[in-house]
This record gives structure tokens, C-alpha cells and sequence, in this order.
């Protein structure tokens, strides 16, 4: 109703669309100027009060609270700080060399003299009326509004310069790119990243429904089976297994290892959350090293094959599906001679993209028995594209027989190469993910130095986390990126 009433009232844009600075500018103001006004008629002290409100807007309203409006209007802003700075700095400077001028002189004033060589002589201005005895008053304290207007402006300009100044801690943070992110997000938790998110490990998952080969494809990719890795016809593998890769030793991750032990505290992570959900933790969890040099760059996930049970299961179910979505990349194994995939299972990856987030593994492959048209079937319930499946463009690991032995060696070279392509894809994720949250929380910035932080972003979603991103998020910015550009 205000909204439209202002609206027809012909009020302007600018007015219509901030009438939160309009509501906050016009209380402070009667605050500070209703009293003044009325009992005054010294328009230069008005003029005081009017720039006291203006300074307090700048620093409560504009860099605390609706810093994106700062940002857009910055040149008029500094301008007009600047402005009211020197008028401020030239008038106090002007009453205080009539002061000091004053008070060298040998017969100063005796309402002057108690302030030579006290500080209040920056404070105060030239007496200006005379008593009964005709001796000049105690000089007014006129100096100290331009004195606490010069800080006030002093320090909204400096709030203007500090974005343009990298947090120290990040200049020697091992992962500088985390740091000016975390200090950007500064306030939103759940967005915050871990400091080795941006240069970590790579983190593959190996998940898929039970006996369809993870924990023998893990092993053929390793060159040889990792510490308590059970392979058999039945269901073996049940245990979340987090396999720390390039250790000095293949087994059980030591409790005092604390090296090894965090490249797999994502686990931990996970089990809390877990046992807040469902108000118990998972039991099966176990941290292994392994001395493979080779994918010393990345931490395998050997997870249990996923069963029905498991859908009525919350500590199962949570902890399953937060590791496939903590996880940066996840090849699903698919025994196509299992049959169908589970719905819920495929549920997990519905809104996952194929090639970017996961991929698919037909394991136990041979040519002449494969029914493709059942495939991308099963496939279809899992993604919510159109994507059809080709023998050209899937993953496929033949039987380790006597007759596909040397096809199932040349199917693990090939898988080895793309795991290790994966890397690139994944930090482009990371950076994609990065952007994506500034772009969501950029104008939900508050504080005295959500400049800099916002102008941070700006930053960092123009350079360092300008790769090619389809998310929503982005797209619905436009008018934000195009903005940008400018600055």
C-alpha cells in the first residue's frame, strides 16, 4: 500500500526503489535536527547536523546494511564524502589557527587560558559573547562536530580503499584462492570450503549396486588389492572405505597419522551429520593407506553396493547419499547382467550431470549380449535429460577371463587415463560451485567491511572463477555480470 501510494505520488525511482535509505536517512534526521531546527537559526549549524546525518547513513545504513547500492553509486558517494571531508578539515583548520593565533599571544584571552596546552584547544572555537563584567564567555565547543565529521569521513573513505587490499592471513594461506573465498562468505557456514578444497585431493567414489566389481576395479586400478579389500560373488565390501593413496604404508590409516587421516576427515564430517539426522553414527567406516604412487593426487571411496534395505535405513541412507553428493566425482559400476537399477539408488543422481559429476562403468561387459535399448532405459532413471546411451561413449570393463584378459588390461589403462582427466573437470566444479554461492550470497553481505568483502567477489567471480558455469544462479545474474564489468 505505501508502495503504491509513493507511486502515484510521482516520487522518483531512485526514492521508490531504496526506500529503506529514504525511511532511515528521515528518522535519523528528525532525531538529530528536529530539536536544532526549531530553537536555532544558525543555518551553518544546520548545515552541521545535515552532514552528521549524512556521515551516519554512510557508515550505519550504506556500508552496513546495503552495500550493493554503495557499490553502484560509489563514484557519487566517495565524491560527496570527499566534498563534506574538505569542507570539514578547511573550517576546523581556519578555527584553530584563530585559537592558536590566540593563544600565543601575551595577552590572551582569560577564558582562553585554561586551554593552552590542553587538548580540548583542538575542540573548541573563538568565544563569541561577553558577560555583565564585559569579559569574553568560556569559548563554545564548536570544532568538535568537524573534528568527529573528519573521522567519520576519514574512515569511509579508508572503507572504500581496504577492498583493494588482500587479507594478510591469505597471503601466506596455502590455499590463497579458499582464503579470499572464505573471507568473502564470511558468515555463511554452510558455504565455507575446506582450505584444501580448492588445491586438495580429488575425491572419486566407486558406487553401484552389491557385487558388481567396485572394490575389483579399485584393485586393478592400484595394481594390486588395498588392505582389507574382499572380493567374492556375494556382497563383501561393508564398510564407507576411504582410501588415502601415495602413503608410505598399505594399511589401516594410524591413529597418529595425522597426514594421512585428513585427507579423509570428510568421513567424520559426514558420521556427525548423521548422527544429528538420525541421531546415531555409522559404524562401518574405515580410513585405509595405500602405498600407490600413481593416483598420489586422489582419495578413492570403496562404498558398500547399495541395497533396498538401505532405502528404510536413515544412517545408511544419509550417510550414502551425503558422501555422493560431498564427493567430487562418482563412477557408478553397473553389472549389466544385474538387471535393473535400483530407484532409489538412482534417485541420488538425478539432478547430476553425466560427464561432470559422475559417469557409468558397465562392468562384466560383452559385446554380443548387451542390450542397449535396456541400458538407456535403466539409465533414464537417472538423469532428467534426453541423453541417450552408445557403446561409443560408455565406459566399458570386460570380464578378467581367459578370453578378455588382454581387453579387460587395455579397458583399465583407459579408465586409468580418465581418472586422471577427471582432475581438471573437477577443479572447474570446484570453481563452478565457488561462484555459484557468491553469486547467490553477494547481496546478502552485511557489516562495516561488506565492501570489501563484496568487491572481493566481484573479484573473484570475474578472474579466478571465470570458468564456464551453466548454473542457474549465474544465469538469473545477468544484469549483475553485465554490471561487473565496469568495475
Amino acid at each position: 500500500m505505501f508502495g503504491s501510494l509513493v507511486e502515484k505520488l510521482g516520487t522518483p525511482a531512485f526514492l521508490r526503489e531504496h526506500t529503506q535509505l529514504v525511511i532511515f536517512s528521515a528518522v535519523l534526521t528528525y532525531a538529530l535536527l528536529v530539536v536544532n531546527w526549531i530553537v536555532t537559526t544558525d543555518w551553518e549549524a544546520k548545515l552541521h547536523w545535515c552532514s552528521l546525518t549524512i556521515c551516519a547513513a554512510g557508515l550505519l545504513y550504506l556500508h552496513y546494511s546495503d552495500v550493493i547500492l554503495l557499490q553502484q553509486y560509489e563514484n557519487v558517494f566517495v565524491t560527496l564524502w570527499l566534498l563534506l571531508l574538505s569542507y570539514h578539515w578547511s573550517t576546523w583548520k581556519n578555527n584553530y589557527a584563530r585559537i592558536q593565533e590566540e593563544l600565543n599571544k601575551s595577552a590572551a584571552a582569560a577564558s582562553l587560558r585554561p586551554f593552552q596546552g590542553s587538548i580540548f584547544r583542538f575542540f573548541i572555537t573563538m568565544p563569541t559573547t561577553k558577560n555583565a563584567s564585559n569579559q569574553w564567555n568560556p569559548p563554545p565547543f564548536k570544532n568538535a562536530i568537524h573534528v568527529l565529521l573528519c573521522l567519520g569521513y576519514t574512515l569511509l573513505l579508508c572503507l572504500h580503499l581496504v577492498p583493494f587490499v588482500t587479507p594478510i592471513h591469505c597471503l601466506t594461506d596455502p590455499s590463497p584462492l579458499c582464503c579470499r573465498y572464505n573471507y568473502a562468505m564470511q558468515g555463511f557456514d554452510s558455504h565455507e570450503v575446506n582450505r584444501n578444497f580448492c588445491s586438495g585431493r580429488v575425491r572419486i567414489a566407486f558406487a553401484g549396486a552389491w557385487s558388481t566389481g567396485k572394490t575389483t576395479i579399485i584393485s586393478a586400478l592400484l595394481g594390486h588389492p588395498y588392505k582389507t579389500a574382499q572380493t567374492a560373488p556375494a556382497p563383501t565390501t561393508d564398510k564407507f572405505v576411504c582410501l588415502t593413496l601415495g602413503a608410505p604404508y598399505s594399511d589401516p590409516v594410524r591413529s597418529d597419522d595425522f597426514e594421512q587421516r585428513r585427507h579423509c576427515e570428510m568421513m567424520g564430517h559426514i558420521n556427525d551429520v548423521t548422527h544429528k539426522v538420525c541421531g546415531a553414527a555409522l559404524p562401518n567406516v574405515l580410513d585405509v593407506a595405500d602405498t600407490n604412487q600413481e593416483f598420489a593426487d586422489f582419495v578413492f571411496f570403496d562404498m558398500p553396493g547399495w541395497q533396498r534395505e538401505y532405502g528404510d535405513d536413515c544412517i545408511y541412507r544419509m550417510f550414502y547419499k551425503q558422501l555422493l553428493d560431498k564427493v567430487d566425482f562418482v563412477y557408478v559400476v553397473w553389472d549389466v547382467s544385474h538387471g535393473k537399477i535400483d530407484d532409489e539408488f538412482a534417485e541420488f543422481f538425478r539432478n547430476k550431470a553425466r560427464g561432470t559429476n559422475y559417469d557409468l562403468i558397465y562392468n562384466r561387459y560383452v559385446t554380443d549380449s548387451v542390450d542397449m535399448a535396456f541400458l538407456n532405459q535403466q539409465y533414464a532413471k537417472m538423469s532428467n535429460g534426453q541423453e541417450i546411451l552408445s557403446q561409443m561413449y560408455t565406459m566399458k570393463l570386460h570380464e578378467n577371463s581367459t578370453e578378455f584378459a588382454d581387453k579387460f588390461q587395455e579397458d583399465v589403462l583407459h579408465l586409468r587415463a580418465k581418472i586422471k582427466a577427471t582432475n581438471q573437470t573437477v577443479q572447474d566444479n570446484r570453481k563452478n560451485l565457488m561462484k555459484e554461492n557468491l553469486l547467490t550470497h553477494r547481496s546478502k553481505l552485511t557489516g562495516f567491511l561488506s565492501l570489501r568483502k563484496l568487491k572481493i567477489s566481484d573479484r573473484l567471480i570475474r578472474e579466478d572463477l571465470n570458468e564456464s558455469c551453466a548454473c542457474a544462479a549465474e544465469e538469473e545474474s545477468l544484469p549483475f555480470t553485465a554490471a561487473i564489468k565496469g568495475l
